[in-house]
């Protein structure tokens, strides 16, 4: 079962999630990647896997060493997990 996958950092930005994004795809595993500013201040990235484990082997193989490399301080921020029930994408008109 599809999942979506949030992690609402409060200390990222649009600079560090270029960096992180420079020359990068969809993760693997991922159909769709939305990033923005959190309502709240900091960064806001949502994508949806195939699966949690998809998105936690992301996490943990590619994000977590993309965000150091990319200078990003602090803790690691927290990543919630929840199933897709419908999804739908389109072209505007």
């Amino acid at each position: 079962m599809s999942v979506v996958m949030m992690i609402d950092n409060p200390h990222g930005s649009q600079e560090i999630y270029e960096r992180v994004a420079a020359g990068r795809r969809l993760p693997i595993g991922g159909s769709v990647h939305l990033a923005g500013p959190g309502p709240n201040g900091g960064w806001r990235v949502i994508d949806v896997f195939d699966s949690e484990e998809e998105g936690r082997r992301f996490v943990r193989d590619e994000l977590a060493p993309a965000l150091r490399a990319a200078g990003a301080q602090g803790p690691p921020p927290p990543v919630e997990f929840w199933p897709v029930y419908r999804c739908v994408t389109g072209v505007p008109a």
